[in-house]
């Protein structure tokens, strides 16, 4: 069996680019691109311990007539740390088999993750910002791209690995303390995207 290798960029680039804020920063999405081309692709397992990458994770947030998907992860799911926690992104790590090209892996991968997870059509995909969280060893070797993108909702597909509903923006504070850190991340960037459209 082949190792996965996943897409990285290097800590020190994405130091640079954020001096060192946290939370959700808001910056082009040309920046973001520029950070992906200067990409490579190294084994997950050596990315997973390394703090001199970052590995690139489109995080992309699901909107359906005003109502956000809301996921909770079962205990099927392989990262125990995870069990039980609500999230609100769709999204995974890139890999070499997405294609050889940075940029073009990212966007072939981002599809893939979303095809993977859930069925929607994507009517709009809204650039957001980074997600930069430095709080955990596993936060530290990964760095979130998020997105909003506006669907029409059928199902998810991972429907042992999830629970969902679709949810109104205000309620989703009601969740809030029981979510993963990058939703949380995430919640306070949309509420204010949201609440300005």
């Amino acid at each position: 069996m082949t190792k996965e290798r996943v897409l990285v960029v290097l800590a020190e680039d994405v130091k640079k680019m954020l001096e060192d804020k946290e939370g959700l920063i808001h910056i082009s999405e040309k920046e973001v691109m520029d950070l992906i081309k200067k990409g490579f692709f190294v084994d997950r397992e050596k990315a997973e311990v390394n703090e001199e990458w970052r590995q690139i994770i489109p995080y992309v947030v699901m909107a359906d007539g005003g109502k956000i998907l809301l996921m909770k992860r079962t205990k099927k799911q392989s990262e125990s740390r995870l069990h039980n926690l609500y999230s609100i992104g769709v999204g995974g790590h890139i890999n070499d088999e997405d294609s050889k090209d940075p940029i073009e892996a990212f966007k072939k991968g981002m599809k893939r993750e979303i095809e993977e997870e859930v069925d929607a059509d994507i009517k709009e995909l809204k650039f957001l910002g980074v997600i930069n969280d430095l709080s955990s060893p596993v936060s530290r070797v990964h760095l979130g791209i998020l997105y909003l993108a506006e669907v029409s909702f059928r199902e998810i597909k991972e429907k042992e690995l999830f629970e969902w509903k679709l949810v109104e923006v205000e309620e989703l504070s009601d969740y809030e303390e029981g979510m993963e850190g990058w939703s949380k991340i995430a919640l306070n960037g949309l509420k204010g995207h949201l609440m300005r459209n």
